[in-house]
């Protein structure tokens, strides 16, 4: 290839984030340290698109949720208390990277939100981590003396920071009645009607008539503000609608309140900011025909957002995968040593394979990856005149095993004795029709003894 047409190609890999840089803000990657579940630095690249993540529970899938979330914040010291427990010495972070060529690292020193961030603070007004936990705030608790769900609590915290008059935020009015009135005008107003547009998309048999704001006492006589949402089922108007509706309508009622809530919140900001919508396991309560209809939403209402989706379940994360232009990502517990660690599916080498084939117990799909990367790993080692026989044919992975050992020496040599016997007796095996018996402890140790040797040979 000419040095010209080299360079060119050079240049276009070298500068991906021109396509999209003078966009909307976005987020470009980011970067976990010792934080959570994470021991060591883990890294992943979004490059400003939507993002799938796919994780069994206990494999850091909600550690990067809570990484994200750090973005609603303006104080950071709570990081430190989340250090990963097994890594002592090492620094707490985690760092962003973005499509605008900001950076924000967050450590235990980092007090408050540095300047040139002002496209960041728009996020903790209109909160956009959602999970199934939230959802449940809609209809889980019956309210006073046992009477219908109070969502007062629910709403006063998710419009605190609505503007009103003067530039004012609702949380500043001080006295209650005029509080109580104009938190009603907000909830029944258009807020209402994009509600209703949003619960359509799943079922049109049911709507809400209004939010019903009124005053309560305890069995002690102390006053308390109570809302009570009125549904209307099939034009009847319905009471204690937390125990009539299903449990996909119930979820359904529960995340056209917080999207409509998230689209109202953000309309109130003045400047631009970065949108995400971060969403953990929302879907548990639908069935897949409510779970493409949720992502028909994403599709029509949220295309100016950057959407983060974390789902435990793989036959959703598979549909979801084709649906919209994602970066993904696979989740998957390596638990070969002593202190567990996720192992990161993208583009992945040949030994995070093998471990993602080990944790689904699939051993010959495991122990073939195993044996290619072993192989790999001595051609690497190895000179290529030393990987020729005397008739300079091309060794068999027994002759370059044999061959390293010969060329290696004190503990490197210990360890490739071992790997050739594990190869005479496992990956062999596994990787040809053999009915012998398999134990998983022996994979797993050759897996360790197959990263210790990498180490020591590079």
């Amino acid at each position: 290839m000419k040095d010209d047409r080299l360079q060119e190609l050079q240049q276009m890999v070298a500068e991906p984030k021109a396509a999209y840089a003078a966009g909307p803000v976005r987020i470009d990657r980011i970067k976990i340290s010792n934080y959570k579940f994470f021991v060591g630095d883990f890294e992943l690249a979004f490059n400003g698109k939507n993002v799938l993540i796919y994780g069994e529970n206990g494999t850091g899938k909600s550690s990067i949720y809570r990484a994200l979330e750090f973005l609603t914040k303006d104080k950071f010291d709570a990081i430190e208390k989340d250090k990963n427990i097994f890594n002592e010495a090492g620094e707490v972070a985690v760092e962003f990277g973005f499509t605008n060529g900001k950076e924000l690292i967050i450590t235990s020193d980092l007090t408050e939100l540095p300047d040139g961030m002002d496209f960041l603070k728009g996020l903790s007004v209109f909160t956009p981590m959602l999970d199934y936990k939230k959802l449940l705030r809609v209809h889980y608790m019956p309210g006073i003396n046992g009477g219908a769900v109070n969502v007062y609590l629910l709403l006063r915290e998710l419009f605190k920071d609505f503007s009103v008059e003067k530039g004012e935020k609702l949380s500043t009015i001080t006295n209650f009645t005029d509080y109580f009135k104009t938190l009603e005008s907000v909830v029944n107003g258009d807020l209402l009607s994009e509600i209703n547009a949003l619960i359509s998309y799943f079922d049109a048999d049911f709507k809400i008539i209004r939010f019903a704001f009124k005053m309560d006492t305890t069995p002690e006589g102390s006053p308390v503000p109570v809302v009570n949402i009125e549904i209307d089922f099939k034009d009847n108007p319905i009471d204690h609608y937390h125990s009539f509706l299903n449990e996909a309508r119930l979820s359904a009622l529960a995340v056209a309140i917080y999207f409509a809530i998230i689209r109202k919140m953000l309309g109130t900001l003045k400047e631009d900011c970065l949108k995400i919508l971060v969403l953990d396991d929302l879907l548990i309560s639908l069935d897949m025909s409510n779970r493409l209809k949720l992502l028909e939403i994403l599709k029509e209402r949220f295309t100016d957002f950057q959407i983060f989706f974390f789902t435990h379940d793989k036959e959703l994360f598979e549909i979801y995968r084709n649906k919209m232009p994602w970066e993904q990502y696979e989740l998957y517990l390596d638990d070969t040593d002593p202190v567990h660690k996720p192992i990161i599916k993208k583009g992945s080498s040949p030994i995070e394979r093998a471990k993602e084939f080990y944790a689904h117990k699939e051993y010959d799909c495991c122990a073939l990856l195993l044996r290619k990367d072993f192989e790999k790993l001595l051609k690497s080692y190895l000179t290529p005149k030393e990987q020729r026989d005397r008739n300079c044919y091309d060794l068999n992975l027994a002759g370059l095993v044999d061959r390293a050992i010969l060329k290696s020496t004190d503990e490197p040599k210990i360890i490739l004795e071992k790997l050739n016997v594990d190869r005479k007796h496992i990956l062999n095996p596994l990787s040809h029709n053999d009915a012998r018996n398999i134990y998983s402890e022996e994979l797993k140790a050759a897996m360790s003894d197959l990263e210790k040797l990498k180490e020591m040979l590079k």
